[in-house]
């Protein structure tokens, strides 16, 4: 039961570090795809990132930080979902 509660923070950190790493290779010049495409893995990592801070929410106790994990998370999952939209629209188009 608890490798679930995490499936959400590793997949948070693994993608936060694929978008660190394709961004810094972008910047300097060492791969030659699209910004978009780092664009969307930073998408999924906010929606993952989110997810994960909503799960941390539930399981703590305190209403307070409850309640500003669960605002965070809702924020992050947001953010996430309109840069993959953003990506989506800007391949179709």
């Amino acid at each position: 039961m608890k490798k679930d509660r995490k499936v959400y923070s590793i997949l948070a950190i693994t993608f936060s570090f694929i978008t660190i790493i394709m961004a810094v290779l972008f910047l300097f010049g060492f791969i030659s795809i699209s910004i978009d495409i780092v664009m969307l893995f930073l998408g999924v990592t906010q929606l993952f990132g989110g997810l994960s801070q909503i799960n941390m929410a539930q399981q703590m106790d305190s209403k307070g930080i409850t309640k500003g994990n669960k605002v965070v998370g809702r924020f992050s999952v947001i953010l996430g979902i309109v840069i993959i939209i953003a990506f989506i629209i800007k391949t179709i188009l």
